[in-house]
């Protein structure tokens, strides 16, 4: 397992108690903490299995291998940012559309209800009509 002061000390809290399940390397948690990091966070390493198999095979890994996962796990956290934004930027949108509908049909019930009060008092002044000619 980790070092744990280490963990404490070189990534964010949210990540503590994940790290402290998996045996990282001290020397690649001081030295690479960006890349322990977007292996934590990763969604296609889902597993915590998968993440260790990652963090067992960094030292074998030359520098130039190290960059490529570097660059495909950003590459995979910058995709998933980006999705998530249009996906709430479509959510946003559809609730706005709904949203007018919503108020179309509040509208169209308030007009058919003034609509039947406008009626009701016509038809009121004509009775009222209807009496006073009567009486004269």
């Amino acid at each position: 397992m980790a070092n744990l002061q280490l963990i404490q000390q070189k990534l964010p809290q949210d990540l503590w108690n994940l790290a402290a399940q998996l045996n990282i390397p001290d020397n690649f948690l001081d030295t690479e903490t960006d890349l322990t990091v977007l292996i934590l966070r990763s969604r296609s390493l889902a597993k915590n299995e998968e993440k260790q198999n990652w963090f067992n095979l960094i030292p074998m890994m030359n520098q130039e291998q190290i960059e490529k996962l570097r660059d495909i796990l950003t590459r995979e956290r910058d995709k998933i940012a980006e999705i998530e934004a249009k996906y709430e930027q479509k959510k946003q949108e559809i609730r706005a559309k709904y949203q007018m509908k919503f108020d179309a049909a509040n509208y169209n019930d308030r007009v058919a209800q003034l609509r039947s009060n406008e009626q009701n008092v016509i038809e009121q002044d004509s009775r009222d009509a209807d009496d006073l000619l009567k009486d004269l």
